[in-house]
């Protein structure tokens, strides 16, 4: 249909907006664009400032918010409409390899090969807790809304299943062989699904 040019680097992620009027890439030329889906022009080009792929990104939930991560530890939340920084989330001692928003909007996890996951508040950026558990890099991370959890992917082959009010570990999902670098929550909240070197695998979430 359309080819997108505007990156000068390889493009790290990509993504739509929650309106599916617009979609986001990331790049390691230290940029995330936004794009209009209709006809491929870049709309707004937000430039992290520093020297450091752009690893990661997410929209908040009513899309006027997107939050990046990168190779400089750190993540940041952007005004999609005006392109501004609105504030730099610090605390991991890593790469930010995997970012998300709560359904609610009001929270953010991220993960990080720091082996820990962050949970913050979205509207401050305060850190609200630490979920330290899988023993390599974490790859990725989502929510699951109902019940409200956790879920993360690890080096370790391990998915962690964690409760995202308590923050308590609920379950260690094994049975890879191998690293574990993505997985995602069914749209009917029953399972999560897990890719890894020549394999995925299925669970019920817990």
């Amino acid at each position: 249909i359309r080819r997108l040019s505007g990156h000068d680097e390889t493009v790290t992620t990509v993504l739509f907006d929650p309106t599916d009027q617009y979609l986001a890439s990331g790049s390691s030329d230290d940029t995330l664009v936004i794009w209009s889906r209709r006809d491929g022009e870049s709309l707004l080009t937000f430039e992290q400032g520093n020297e450091y792929d752009v690893t990661t990104a997410a929209f908040s939930p009513d899309g006027k918010r997107i939050v990046t991560g990168d190779g400089e530890n750190e993540l940041k939340i952007w005004d999609t409409e005006t392109g501004d920084e609105i504030m730099t989330l610090t605390g991991h001692t890593a790469t930010v390899t995997s970012a998300a928003y709560s359904p609610s909007g009001k929270q953010i996890v991220s993960a990080s090969w720091d082996n820990t996951l962050r949970l913050w508040n979205a509207d401050t950026g305060k850190s609200i807790a630490t979920l330290a558990g899988h023993t390599d890099d974490i790859t990725a991370v989502t929510f699951s809304p109902n019940p409200s959890r956790i879920v993360s992917a690890s080096e370790d082959k391990t998915v962690r299943v964690w409760h995202a009010k308590t923050t308590r570990l609920i379950a260690t999902l094994q049975g890879s062989s191998h690293s574990i670098l993505c997985v995602a929550v069914s749209p009917d909240q029953r399972f999560i699904v897990a890719g890894s070197k020549q394999a995925i695998r299925l669970w019920a979430l817990p």
